[in-house]
């Protein structure tokens, strides 16, 4: 049942990984109906990796004393949790959002991603 949830974890992550991707791109290139779209859709993949992954630790709970990688895993989680909230603020306050920031922001967010998912595949220390 663990691996179940895990596999689905890790699916779901990626979604949220390109949904918020794409809507940083839309909110670079003004793009109001992708924006929307985008913007919602990473909300609710967000949401979703937060219950699944509190599910899996509630599953586990030795999994939460296994090492440093679970703590910089969901300290980057938490960033990007934090950045997904920033834009949807931005978005639907109309607030502009410089271009260059948007495309700094994205490419964080790229590297996040993949030291999130490496993390949680090989559990390095």
């Amino acid at each position: 049942m663990y691996l179940m949830f895990f596999n689905l974890h890790l699916l779901v992550v990626v979604s949220w990984m390109l949904f918020l991707l794409q809507f940083i791109k839309a909110i670079e290139y003004k793009k109001n109906i992708e924006g929307y779209i985008f913007g919602l859709l990473s909300l609710f993949f967000m949401v979703i990796v937060l219950f699944i992954g509190t599910k899996m630790i509630s599953m586990n709970p030795a999994i939460a004393k296994s090492g440093g990688w679970l703590h910089l895993k969901l300290s980057l989680v938490a960033l990007l949790m934090l950045e997904n909230i920033f834009f949807l603020y931005k978005f639907f306050k109309k607030k502009p959002v410089s271009v260059k920031f948007a495309e700094i922001l994205y490419w964080i967010s790229y590297m996040f991603f993949m030291i999130i998912l490496a993390l949680s595949m090989f559990r390095p220390f």
